[in-house]
């Protein structure tokens, strides 16, 4: 008999709290279900917290398209990452029954990677002493060296402006979103109170001001964090410094980028004199 009276009053204790927000759910269900009616009055949020919601909301949503974006951008090569995995597959599995001892090569993981070795590939057979096969060989290494500074630069802005960015969304951002999410349950639950109090009977009146006191405490305190938690996020200097991260990667590598294609560029120019004279030679007019 013991046994069973510990049980049942464990399992009271378990189901009260459980009870209570199943039955404050039931209430703001309710109250949005009659004010989806137009049958409801709605207390109003303060001013000073609708415009910073809508602050917050345009910040979070930036934040969102700017990981979006730059997350494409810096996978931007996965493709080539793919298809140079499933050529390297196929050649390997073709050469099984041959040395596998030979030197093993670094797979493209950009686009300029890929342009760079194919250019080089056609260099050899074409030939290096033609004006094209010279071309495309000094094309393919700076190519292939652009493709390294890009490389770096997608692991910089991965590090340096997608990563922070992201980590704002999960932690900060995810509180102001329960944050804001509270507000609505308890401005739903006040609401319920005020019309439960307008159809009390005399004897409830009492205990029905006392919820609604209670609720107006509730609904002020989840106002006053949401605005704290919020104001943390639109005003964090973070943001502003993932944006000041992500221009000096860009200066650095198409700086850098232009600075090895400025090189190229008048070899390239000089084959290309050369390529003209000898082919004038031989087509003469």
């Amino acid at each position: 008999m013991d046994k069973f009276t510990k049980f049942t009053q464990n399992v009271s204790t378990s189901w009260t709290p459980f009870a209570n927000k199943v039955g404050s759910s039931f209430t703001q269900y309710k109250q949005m279900a009659t004010e989806s009616l137009g049958s409801a009055q709605v207390t109003e949020l303060p001013r000073d917290y609708v415009e910073l919601e809508a602050r917050y909301e345009a910040v979070r949503r930036t934040v969102q398209a700017l990981v979006r974006q730059a997350t494409q951008y810096s996978a931007s090569h996965a493709s080539f990452d793919v298809q140079a995995q499933l050529a390297t597959l196929t050649t390997r599995m073709g050469k099984q029954t041959r040395d596998a001892s030979g030197p093993q090569v670094t797979e493209p993981l950009t686009e300029q990677h890929e342009m760079g070795r194919t250019a080089l590939t056609a260099a050899e057979p074409i030939g290096l002493e033609a004006p094209l096969g010279a071309a495309l060989f000094k094309f393919g290494s700076i190519e292939t060296k652009v493709g390294d500074l890009r490389r770096t630069h997608t692991t910089q802005i991965q590090r340096s402006f997608i990563a922070p960015l992201q980590d704002i969304l999960d932690t900060s951002m995810g509180l102001a979103q329960n944050a804001r999410k509270h507000v609505q349950a308890m401005r739903l639950t006040l609401d319920a109170r005020k019309a439960a109090l307008q159809g009390a009977k005399a004897e409830q009146l009492d205990v029905v001001r006392r919820e609604v006191e209670h609720a107006e405490d509730a609904f002020v305190e989840a106002v006053s964090e949401a605005i704290r938690v919020m104001r943390a996020v639109v005003e964090s200097p973070v943001l502003v410094a993932c944006i000041a991260e992500i221009v000096k990667a860009q200066k650095v590598f198409y700086k850098e980028a232009a600075a090895l294609l400025e090189e190229l560029e008048p070899e390239i120019e000089e084959i290309k004199v050369t390529q003209d004279a000898l082919y004038r030679h031989d087509n003469p007019l």
